[in-house]
């Protein structure tokens, strides 16, 4: 692993992934949807040339200079879906985050979701985190 993900809720009421990570910047964004337990694939982001971790992306609206390379950003009602940041050169990407749409109603502006996996719990446990904390967070990923 090579930092961290998690998704927010930007200032225009719109999901936005959140990644922090270590050394080099991510190539790009991948999105799976889950669908009986298995990942299909839902979008695939190239990402411009990165520089200032953390990343604000909004995934409602592609922002300039990213791309999508395949899939598309309609997210389903009902469905859970997985994202994290990836790395050409590398098979390393960040600590990925789980979420719905209806993560739009958990996190507030200045809060980002993310799934604490320490415990018990499979699927992780939600947590609301500072940006400071999440950074924080992700350096141990590194």
């Amino acid at each position: 692993m090579t930092g961290l993900t998690g998704i927010t809720v930007n200032a225009e009421g719109r999901l936005a992934l959140v990644v922090a990570w270590c050394q080099q910047p991510p190539a790009g964004v991948i999105i799976y949807r889950r669908v009986n337990g298995q990942l299909e694939d839902q979008a695939d982001l190239k990402a411009p040339k990165l520089s200032g971790s953390p990343l604000f992306l909004d995934l409602e609206k592609i922002p300039p200079g990213w791309s999508l390379a395949e899939g598309d950003l309609k997210f389903q009602p009902g469905h859970q879906y997985l994202a994290g940041a990836y790395h050409a050169k590398t098979q390393g990407g960040t600590f990925r985050v789980s979420f719905t749409t209806a993560s739009k109603t958990k996190p507030t502006v200045g809060r980002i979701l993310i799934q604490d996996h320490s415990g018990e719990q499979p699927d992780g446990v939600d947590v609301l985190l500072s940006t400071t904390e999440f950074v924080a967070r992700a350096k141990h990923y590194c």
